[in-house]
Formats: structure tokens, C-alpha cells, sequence
């Protein structure tokens, strides 16, 4: 939950905090958050964000016209540079969020890295692109994403900077598809075995975020939840088209996903879960009016409903809280993280 100045002053007036109270807690933020303004985190996390692009898939195809050599010449160089200027800004100059998305760059350099020394060494055929990574699937790129995950969790032990999961994250969506092919043994595999496969990644990562929660005070698990529900819901929606139990048993899933969000007070749960009541029941709708003028009506009312139960739950959110603190077993309160139990 966030606070305003406004609802802080207010607390003052009601007696419920001290001056010194309000300014001893907004010195703590700005220590915690660097002094970083709206604007700079955007022009720190957007400039991070198109350098990894420049430096992935956007230059996918131009890596390979280095060689071999060159590859891994160029991408050391890129590797090195920034997990240097990212240790200086991060632990000498005491800029923690210009540092670490530094380190994060350096992380994105990793599979180009890896690429380049395995083909460097011939331990994969030289006629191996490195921009097939992104468009297809096959076992040997999981030696990328291992070495990628690998990179970043020993920074992220160091540094504990929340956005080096996000690229955790997208390298175990990546493995999710890529290892599919090594666990059935063949390249030609159906879809089902690959929905199966993105579920169990996407339950795991959804697994891993709760366990952040669980130990930690500050917010690791976002991407975790985030790739995690997108490979999970990936998966169910191969089994759903053409069988009526797995439609029903998906929109299930997605209410199951909206009452976690209130266990959890994770919007991100909240966002899937509707989108997929949204769905289910647009697919509900096609089916019994496929070829009734009245299935743009149908759509315009569940538009409507959800909109209308979304402004309910804002208004009502404190109290739908407060009423799960009372009356929620005792049991299942445990199982909710820290920061809401206290």
C-alpha cells in the first residue's frame, strides 16, 4: 500500500504519528530509495532496458557477422565493462539503482557470452546462429539460460537488487520451452507435452515467489509471479479448445487466481485471474451465441460486470481485508507472508 504526504500530515493531525515520527520515516525512504525521482528511475530503468535490447535480440542477426572469435572478443568486453562500472556506481559510489541496472546489462550479455565460447571451442556446429535463440526452440540453449540464471543469482546474492529477477525470470520462461525437447528425448513433440512441461515451470516459479514473500521483507517475488503465471496459464490454455471439463476446470483456476490475490494482497494474481474470467466466459458466451446477434450484447454485459466488480472491490478493499483477518482460520492466516500478518 502506498501513502501520501497529505495522508501522512493527516495521521499527524489525528495524533496517530509525530512530526518527528513523519520526517525520521521520510528521511528512511529516501535513504532506501536513493533519492530517486519518478523521472530518473525512468530514464535509469528505460535507458537499461533499450541497452539490453540493443544488445539481444534487436542485434540477433549482426553478432554472427563477428565470428566466432569476434563474438566472444566483443561480448567479454561488454561483460566486463559493465559488471565494472556497475560495481563502482553499486558499492563505491553508493548509487544502488544505477548499479544494479548496470549489473542487469552485464546479466543480458551472459547467453551472447556463453554462445560465443561454446562455438569459439566448436562444441556446437559452426553454422549455430546465435539469433535462432530467440526464434526457436531447441535443448542446447538451456546451457544460455543455465549460465544466464547462474550469473545473475550470484549478483543478486550480493547486491539484492530486485530487477536482476526479471531477468531470472525471462531465462526460465525461456527454459521452460527450450527444455522440452531434452526431456522427451525427440524434437518433434506435441503441444500437450509442451503445455505440461510450461505448467510445472510456471507452478515453480510461482512456488519461488511465495517463498521470497515468506522470507523476505522487501519485494523479490513480482517477476517471479509474473513469468510464473504467463508460462502457467500458457500451459492450460493448450488442454481448453475442444474439451468442455478443462474450459470449466480453467475458469476455476482463474477465480482460485482472484482469491489469491487477497491472500496474497498480489494485484498481479488479480490481473490474470480476470483476464481469464474474462475469457472463459467470453468463450462461454461464443458458444451459446456464436450465431445470435445478441453475443455482442453478452460481451458488453460481462465488460460491464467486471468493470462494476473491479470499483467494488476498490471501494471495499480495506474491509474485505480486514474481514479476511477475522475471520479466516488461523491456519490459513499463517500461510500469508509477513508484511501482512503483522
Amino acid at each position: 500500500m502506498k501513502y501520501t504526504d497529505e495522508q501522512l500530515q493527516g495521521a499527524v493531525r489525528n495524533g496517530i504519528f509525530t512530526e518527528t515520527q513523519v520526517r525520521d520515516f521520510t528521511a528512511f525512504v529516501e535513504r532506501e530509495y536513493d533519492s530517486v525521482s519518478g523521472i530518473q528511475r525512468v530514464l535509469y530503468y528505460g535507458g537499461a532496458l533499450i541497452t539490453i535490447s540493443a544488445l539481444t535480440w534487436l542485434m540477433k542477426s549482426s553478432w554472427d557477422s563477428f565470428g566466432a572469435q569476434g563474438m566472444l572478443v566483443v561480448a567479454s568486453a561488454y561483460f566486463a565493462a559493465f559488471m565494472a562500472a556497475g560495481y563502482a556506481l553499486f558499492f563505491r559510489k553508493s548509487l544502488p539503482v544505477a548499479g544494479g541496472l548496470l549489473f542487469s546489462v552485464a546479466i543480458a550479455v551472459v547467453p551472447l557470452l556463453a554462445f560465443s565460447v561454446m562455438k569459439t571451442f566448436e562444441f556446437w556446429p559452426q553454422d549455430t546462429e546465435y539469433g535462432d535463440f530467440y526464434a526457436w526452440i531447441k535443448g542446447k540453449w538451456v546451457v544460455l539460460e543455465l549460465a544466464t540464471i547462474v550469473v545473475a543469482l550470484a549478483i543478486f546474492a550480493r547486491t539484492k537488487f530486485s530487477f536482476i529477477l526479471f531477468l531470472v525470470s525471462f531465462a526460465l520462461w525461456f527454459m521452460s520451452m527450450d527444455i522440452v525437447p531434452i526431456l522427451y528425448g525427440e524434437n518433434d513433440f506435441s503441444w500437450t507435452s509442451r503445455a505440461h512441461v510450461s505448467m510445472a515451470f510456471g507452478a515453480a516459479m510461482i512456488a519461488a515467489g511465495y517463498f521470497s514473500d515468506l522470507k523476505f521483507r522487501k519485494d523479490y517475488s513480482f517477476w517471479l509471479y509474473l513469468f510464473g503465471l504467463i508460462t502457467l496459464t500458457f500451459g492450460f490454455s493448450v488442454f481448453y479448445n475442444d474439451n468442455l471439463f478443462m474450459l470449466c476446470a480453467l475458469g476455476l483456476l482463474h477465480v482460485f487466481l482472484i482469491v489469491l490475490s487477497l491472500v496474497l494482497d498480489r494485484t498481479v494474481f488479480l490481473v490474470f485471474g480476470t483476464l481469464g474470467i474474462m475469457e472463459f466466459l467470453s468463450r462461454v458466451s461464443y458458444e451459446w451465441f456464436a450465431d445470435s446477434p445478441l453475443f455482442p450484447f453478452s460481451l458488453t454485459v460481462i465488460g460491464v460486470l467486471l468493470i462494476a466488480l473491479g470499483v467494488a472491490y476498490q471501494r471495499n478493499r480495506k474491509a474485505i481485508d480486514e474481514a479476511m483477518q477475522k475471520h479466516l482460520p488461523e491456519a490459513l492466516l499463517r500461510v500469508r507472508p509477513k508484511r501482512l500478518r503483522e
